[in-house]
């Protein structure tokens, strides 16, 4: 097998491991506008909804991960090479490669936004933009290793502030805001949870280092908890921020995050504390874009099969930063007229994938394939 990024770092990721990186691709969403977006999609069944796209890409996980057992100890981008023919497979890596770029860069450029909204009044955004990124690079300067042992000290810390903002905001939840239970009817919940299921298509950044599991069953394994554990937390976020704030008044909050912490009141010892939760949403934003350059360092070596260098490092977060400042009525129009970038990014993150597994199984039936 060709020596990949993987294996000069000698990188093994656990499940815990795992389940930190996808928690911190999918989770600092919920921290940002994504409860208002689904709320106003949703409605009050916007709990409903969640759970049923995260189950949603359970199954499409499922059917991945037998893929990947096929070809073991391959990554997806190897295993597109194999199957669809190396042509198609640049093609495919360098949108992933674009994908990765614009989820991370605009990830971090709404991360900024809401510092600069709710504690960094004075500090122009691109600064705060710059220091992100120049933090990631750092990160990735110290390789594979160092970012996954960060991750997983900062996401015991995301984990404990995410439980004290839904511990402390217990005594100002109205269960009747969850009615009507179902928003505005089964169809919307279907429609809403099979295009919602993009919030959970991170997963997939996973499918890139296969090696570093051992073996298929583990990468099933910890693609699997972190899944469930991330959906569950999730779910339960979104949930408290309903009866929390009512549907109608949820969907025009700017972070239901920092508006949950700010309404919380316990006692005189536990009130107000913006301050931490400020601290939770910058060291969120630095580990995404950690990872998120992670993720396009990789795909850029597999696609192309380079050796990646540290010089490298500093030309892959370009196109991060290029995404997090493009002019806001550009990302608006994108987001409208070219939505499978974002809002219906599973059925490229997912759905290719998905029909190079039945590309593989047509091949395999036809013996145009060995096993």
């Amino acid at each position: 097998m060709t020596k990949t990024i993987v294996d000069t770092y000698n990188l093994k990721l656990r499940p815990f491991d795992a389940a930190a990186i996808v928690g911190f691709l999918i989770i600092p969403q919920f921290l940002l506008t994504g409860p208002a977006k689904i709320t106003k999609q949703n409605r009050s069944a916007v709990w409903i909804s969640l759970f049923l796209s995260f189950a949603l890409m359970i199954c499409l996980f499922l059917i991945i991960s037998a893929l990947m057992k096929r070809y073991e100890g391959k990554n997806i981008v190897e295993i597109s090479s194999l199957i669809i023919g190396k042509p198609l497979s640049i093609i495919y890596g360098s949108a992933l490669t674009v994908y990765f770029c614009y989820f991370t860069g605009v990830q971090i450029r709404e991360t900024a936004e809401i510092l600069k909204a709710y504690g960094f009044y004075l500090t122009p955004t691109y600064v705060i933009l710059g220091l992100i990124v120049l933090a990631a690079v750092t990160m990735n300067f110290f390789g594979a290793k160092s970012i996954i042992k960060t991750v997983g000290f900062f996401y015991i810390l995301a984990l404990i502030g995410i439980v004290f903002v839904i511990l402390l905001g217990s005594n100002q939840y109205n269960p009747d805001n969850l009615a009507p239970v179902l928003g505005s009817g089964v169809k919307t919940i279907v429609k809403n949870s099979l295009l919602g299921a993009s919030m959970f298509d991170r997963v997939f950044f996973l499918l890139l280092f296969v090696p570093a599991f051992q073996s298929s069953k583990n990468l099933k394994k910890s693609g699997l908890l972190s899944l469930i554990f991330t959906g569950i937390t999730t779910v339960l976020l979104c949930l408290c921020y309903i009866m929390m704030f009512s549907s109608d008044l949820g969907a025009e909050i700017i972070s239901g995050f920092m508006e949950m912490g700010k309404s919380s009141y316990y006692d005189h010892f536990f009130y107000r504390f913006e301050s931490v939760l400020l601290f939770f949403l910058i060291f969120s934003a630095l580990m995404l874009a950690a990872i998120g350059l992670l993720a396009v360092k990789k795909c850029v070596t597999a696609t192309f099969n380079i050796k990646s260098t540290k010089t490298l490092i500093i030309l892959y977060c370009i196109p991060i930063i290029t995404a997090a400042i493009i002019p806001q009525n550009l990302q608006e129009l994108t987001n409208n007229y070219l939505p499978v970038i974002r809002q219906y990014s599973v059925i490229f993150v997912a759905g290719i994938p998905i029909l190079i597994f039945i590309i593989s199984g047509i091949k395999r039936i036809f013996k145009y394939e060995k096993f």
